[in-house]
Parts: structure tokens; C-alpha cells; sequence
């Protein structure tokens, strides 16, 4: 098993509604989240799934990678990953019974505690914005490996190249 881990783009620091729930990525988030797309599906990413946050910012990033991937059809919503939805304490059982290439898409800081749970270590991994954590597990419950964690700037490059 492949775990991917995804922090949402950059978003708006305001909702016209005032809740943070609903903001959205910005037009320059977009864009840096369409490279980074480009940039994975150039690292030879193939998803079996992908998991994201109903959150508008989190939704749309899982949106334009799967796009780019030709994946939009294996693109579910967890509510558990809505930041403060506990997706970190839920991790192992989002991933049970699952095979293959797995991405899930939140905020922070659960993806930060996701990291370090299935890598195993104890230290606190940072995500910006748009930062792409690849880990293998052999399943779900056993600790696993980070592969790579990539910078959204990294992720661009490839992106553009």
C-alpha cells in the first residue's frame, strides 16, 4: 500500500460567510495545485483511491490533482478528514481493507500527525500548503516508511518542466 498525504492549496483567508469551513482556494492556489498535479502524475502516481475533506479549499485541491490524473472517478469524501474532524485518529481505519495507491487530502494539523503516525516516528512532520507526503505501508496497521515529502515549490518545477 501507497499512502499519499496532501495539504489543501493556498486559500482565501475569508469566506464571504465568515466560516472557515467555507473558504476556497484562490486563483494563484489553483494554479500551484494544477503544477503540483502535473508534477505527480510526472513521478508516475497512479491512485486506486482518493479520500478528501468535504471543506470547499481541501475538496478543490482533491479535484484539480485527480483531474490531472485521470482519476476523478475514484475520488470519494471523508468527513473525518474536515480539519478538527480527528482524520488522525481515524487514519488506520480510512486505510483497512484498502490496497494499492491511496491519497487522502486534509488540512493541518492532521496531516502533520497523520505523517508521523504511519511513518512511525514520534516527531511532528510540517506540511505547507500544497506539500505532498508519499508513505508505504505494508497494511494498515503496521508503521511505515516516508518515501518522499515534497514541497509545493518542488512539486511546481516538475509541474512546469
Amino acid at each position: 500500500m501507497i499512502v499519499y498525504l496532501v495539504r489543501h492549496g493556498i486559500a482565501e483567508d475569508w469566506a464571504a460567510s465568515g466560516r472557515d469551513r467555507d473558504r476556497r482556494l484562490t486563483e494563484r492556489g489553483r494554479k500551484r495545485i494544477q503544477q503540483c498535479g502535473v508534477g505527480l502524475k510526472r513521478l508516475g502516481v497512479k491512485l486506486d483511491v482518493m479520500l478528501t475533506s468535504p471543506f470547499p479549499r481541501a475538496a478543490e485541491t482533491a479535484s484539480i490533482i485527480a483531474d490531472t490524473l485521470n482519476c476523478t472517478e475514484r475520488l470519494q469524501t471523508a468527513e473525518v478528514l474536515q480539519s478538527g474532524g480527528g482524520g488522525d485518529k481515524y487514519v488506520r481505519q480510512l486505510l483497512h481493507d484498502r490496497t494499492g495507491e491511496i491519497m487522502l487530502v486534509g488540512h493541518e494539523p492532521e496531516m502533520s500527525l497523520m505523517a508521523a503516525d504511519l511513518a512511525g516516528n514520534g516527531t511532528r512532520i510540517v506540511f505547507k500548503k500544497g506539500t505532498v507526503c508519499r508513505i508505504d505501508l505494508l497494511d494498515a496497521n503496521a508503521h511505515g516508511e516516508i518515501v518522499w515529502l515534497l514541497a509545493p515549490k518542488i512539486l511546481t518545477a516538475l509541474g512546469k518542466s
